[in-house]
């Protein structure tokens, strides 16, 4: 039988890497394309991934990579930290790099999932977010992720691309790095591990719904592998909220338990980030209905398989 070849964008990040390694262990051939630029999971990636070197902006060597390929997931992006003091690079990529991946699937007849983010919402209107949510980016980066969205859905109506839409919410876990804006968890970790005062911006009581990256993973790879999936959009996540404050005292509570310490570590709180969502909360009732989809790792161990990892690797977030 014929193994389905997949090529991954921005499959040297954290969550691309988790990615492709599911996608191989599930019997795909799997390409990573990835410029390295901001990558954390290059040493996640298995020696049978093919890897290529080179940027989305790169039209003509993304189009070679492609040749054999049948589905492309598209996760290359530029963070949303640098949406602050570098904006034109986060549009360029985000936006242009979708558009030329989209142009090049819609030529060659490949199939693209394509990995937005819940950034593009804003924060919640109302509660549970559903996949009709108004889309308020507070951000450049997120008004990037709003507007490549647009692109790929224009292609599929005006070009017949066969696309699926899929919008992860906080996803966390191993090879996660502590420079994006996302990164709480192993900043937190940072600062407990040293028993200094995890840093709470605003109030802590902004919440998220927290992702085990191989849930999200296993999302993404089923918009892949259920046929109706084509034309949708779909929300994944835990499918529960939970204050930043809360997010703190578990994963202090797991450092402890897994080091032996009943050591009490505060919390140091500084003023609000520009830009940051109050709350978020993913409806995932589309995504279980149609995909089939249902988060296995609750946050409590999600985070404790995190901290074990931590403690026990030479990994620097």
């Amino acid at each position: 039988m014929t193994k389905r070849q997949a090529v991954v964008t921005g499959g040297a990040g954290f969550i691309g890497s988790h990615l492709a390694q599911m996608l191989l262990q599930n019997g795909y051939d799997v390409t990573v394309y990835d410029d390295f630029s901001n990558g954390s999971g290059r040493n996640n990636l298995d020696r049978k991934v093919n890897v290529v070197k080179a940027s989305i902006l790169n039209a003509e060597k993304f189009r070679v990579t492609c040749k054999r390929a049948d589905v492309v997931f598209h996760l290359a992006v530029k963070p949303l930290t640098m949406s602050f003091d570098k904006p034109e690079e986060v549009v360029k990529v985000n936006d242009y790099g979708t558009y030329l991946v989209a142009k090049i699937c819609t030529e060659m007849k490949l199939k693209m999932i394509h990995v937005s983010s819940s950034e593009a919402y804003g924060t919640a209107l109302s509660l549970p977010m559903k996949e009709q949510h108004p889309l308020f980016p507070h951000t450049i980066y997120a008004g990037s992720k709003a507007a490549s969205e647009l692109y790929v859905r224009g292609f599929e109506k005006s070009e017949g691309l066969k696309m699926v839409i899929v919008r992860p919410f906080n996803s966390y876990g191993e090879y996660m790095r502590s420079d994006t804006y996302a990164a709480a968890i192993p900043l937190f970790f940072n600062r407990i591990s040293k028993r200094k005062p995890p840093i709470i911006y605003g109030t802590g009581r902004q919440t998220r719904d927290f992702t085990y990256v191989k849930d999200t993973c296993r999302g993404i790879m089923l918009a892949d592998q259920t046929k109706n999936a084509i034309g949708d959009t779909f929300n994944i996540g835990q499918g529960r909220e939970i204050s930043i404050i809360e997010i703190v005292k578990k994963t202090i509570k797991k450092y402890n338990e897994i080091v032996g310490s009943n050591e009490k570590i505060k919390m140091k709180f500084e003023k609000p980030r520009r830009g940051d969502v109050m709350r978020h909360l993913a409806d995932i009732s589309h995504a279980r209905r149609v995909l089939g989809y249902k988060p296995t790792v609750n946050l409590g161990e999600g985070i404790g398989r995190y901290v074990s990892w931590r403690v026990n690797s030479q990994f620097i977030a």
